[in-house]
Formats: structure tokens, C-alpha cells, sequence
């Protein structure tokens, strides 16, 4: 009798040892996110620093006029110029990207090149 409970305290506390770090593993991290204005003729702010596999959420300006884009120019080797280009929008738009490589990123509205540029620099 002495050993079938012993054996039994055993095995739950086997079972527990085993359920704790499943639970504790459970939990998920918030994602950094960096927010960038897109507003009548300039980003802002017009440099960001993240680390790789975080974000970027460039958002319009309720306050425009102008239609602008969030358009790569310029990225490290094998990125692609597409996905990394927003629609062109005036108000209430949000643009969100994740970086998985390192390098510089430079972005451009494509319809006000002179006055919005901007780059992303992705760290390891």
C-alpha cells in the first residue's frame, strides 16, 4: 500500500513538473512597433532604428490633402521593391511592415520625391 502511494504522488507530481513550463511557455510578446506619420509632404520622423523582425506602421494623416506612398527605393540585396510599397492614399491609412533583414531601407512617396524621404536601418 506504502509504495502504490508514493508511486501515485510520484507520477502527479511528474505530470505537474511537465504542465508548469508547457503553461509558462504560453505566454506571447507584444511586437515592437515603430509609427511613422505620413503627413502632407513629409514622413515623420524621417529616420527609424529597429531590430530585425520588428515592425515599421507608417500611418496617414486624418489632416491631409495630398495623396501620398511609402515606396522602397532602396534595400538590401534580395528585398523585394514591391511588397515593401503602400498603395497611395490621402487619410486614415495604415501601412505595416516587419523587417527580416538587416540593412538600410530607403523609402520615398513616389509622388513627392523631393520632400518625402525617409530610412528604415534594421540592426541584428
Amino acid at each position: 500500500m506504502k509504495h502504490k502511494g508514493l508511486t501515485t504522488l510520484i507520477a502527479c507530481l511528474a505530470v505537474g513538473a511537465v504542465g508548469v513550463p508547457a503553461a509558462l511557455g504560453t505566454t506571447t510578446r507584444k511586437p515592437v512597433v515603430k509609427k511613422v506619420q505620413v503627413e502632407d509632404n513629409l514622413y515623420s520622423p524621417t529616420q527609424v532604428t529597429i531590430k530585425k523582425n520588428q515592425q515599421v506602421n507608417w500611418v496617414w494623416s486624418n489632416s491631409n490633402f495630398n495623396t501620398h506612398t511609402v515606396s522602397l527605393v532602396k534595400g538590401p540585396k534580395g528585398v523585394s521593391k514591391r511588397k515593401f510599397s503602400s498603395m497611395q492614399a490621402s487619410t486614415g491609412v495604415h501601412f505595416k511592415l516587419t523587417f527580416l533583414k538587416p540593412g538600410v531601407y530607403h523609402f520615398r512617396c513616389m509622388l513627392h520625391p523631393l520632400e518625402m524621404n525617409m530610412n528604415v536601418t534594421v540592426k541584428n
